[in-house]
């Protein structure tokens, strides 16, 4: 094996390349429509396989949507100061490094948005009525907290399709805690929005967990 391919391979991203197949795979098969919102795109390594996985599953009409701070995490409150996981600034990268990346990427930059601004800021009505969004098939949520991760949910309420795909790339931190960080924002985002029920799609790497949603 060659000390380039040690050096570009990772069983995490081999993971989250495979993930994305799936989704893009049910997505194009199931004809999901809607766009790709991802949340917390820190580098853009996930952000930009999504745009290649689905221009491959030639899904044409989708759009894609990167939200992040671009000043890394928010200082931890409330609940998320229980573990000291995580702290402000965390897993910081900049606008301007994420905008040279996805020009570095060869990818369609007709078909993406970046919306940077802290979550609070950003993730009301304006925005969406700025961006045009009307429904979403993939939602990928990365925000490692609790609090951030609930506007997130508020956000996409009105987006969601029957079949529409949400990921949790912290399902399982707070050492699988039900009652911490994605997994508790997302219970209590169901039990407030009866009209949605879930399936479990598929578990990946350690950490990552993603269901379909079922409009009622």
């Amino acid at each position: 094996m060659s000390i380039r391919f040690l050096k570009e391979y990772s069983p995490k991203s081999h993971e989250r390349k495979e993930i994305l197949r799936k989704i893009m795979n049910f997505v194009a098969g199931c004809k999901v429509e809607g766009d790709y919102l991802e949340f917390g795109v820190y580098k853009g390594s996930n952000f930009v396989e999504a745009v290649k996985m689905a221009e491959g599953k030639r899904l044409g009409s989708m759009k894609f949507f990167a939200f992040d701070s671009f000043e890394g995490l928010p200082t931890p409150q409330g609940i998320d100061k229980k573990f000291n996981q995580f702290y402000g600034g965390q897993v910081s990268n900049s606008l301007d490094s994420f905008r040279k990346i996805l020009s570095n990427s060869r990818i369609d930059l007709s078909r993406v948005e970046v919306v940077p601004g802290w979550f609070k800021d950003t993730l009301n009505a304006e925005t969406k009525i700025k961006l045009a969004l009307k429904s979403t098939a993939v939602v990928w949520v990365d925000c490692d907290l609790y609090e951030s991760t609930v506007p997130v949910l508020e956000f996409i309420a009105d987006l969601v399709n029957d079949g529409t795909i949400l990921v949790f790339d912290d399902w399982f931190f707070y050492k699988g805690r039900p009652d911490m960080g994605e997994r508790k924002a997302f219970t209590e985002w169901l039990k407030n929005n009866p009209q949605f029920s879930v399936t479990e799609f598929h578990k990946y790497y350690w950490h990552g967990n993603s269901f379909i949603l079922h409009k009622n």
